[in-house]
């Protein structure tokens, strides 16, 4: 891929996790979006780390939840840095334990978008060539 097509790529996946982690902390750009997302917190919750009998408040986790997604997207459109290749292994460790999550509260059909979005973090973790993400 290019690199003017594999840039856009970049930047419109790192523009989707700051959407998505701006709609998890606030209901700024989308109130009905934000209100789904604070119920499904509750339950990813109870799952992890819920089972392993750590409790841990939903609001604090789905805040810190979308401020990492907020940060490590900006982090992928700032650079290529090493900081850019953490930013995409956290959202791919990320979109793995949604996947996980929803899975395991019986909800498997809203694991399309993450399993989605999870492909796409992976194509960002790939590289150009498999090495890494760094665009050469």
């Amino acid at each position: 891929m290019g690199f003017p097509i594999r840039r856009m790529f970049v930047v419109s996946v790192s523009l989707f996790y700051i959407y998505m982690g701006v709609c998890t902390v606030s209901p700024i750009l989308n109130s009905s979006l934000h209100s789904e997302l604070k119920s499904s917190f509750h339950g990813h919750a109870k799952v992890f780390p819920g089972r392993f009998g750590v409790n841990i408040d939903p609001e604090l986790y789905r805040f810190v939840f979308g401020v990492v997604e907020i940060v490590a997207g900006a982090l992928i459109i700032i650079g290529e840095s090493v900081w850019a290749v953490y930013s995409v292994w956290s959202l791919l460790l990320m979109q793995t334990f949604l996947c996980l999550s929803l899975y395991s509260q019986g909800e498997s059909t809203k694991c399309i978008p993450n399993l989605v979005a999870l492909n796409l973090v992976g194509v960002l973790a790939s590289g150009p060539l498999g090495h890494h993400y760094k665009i050469d």
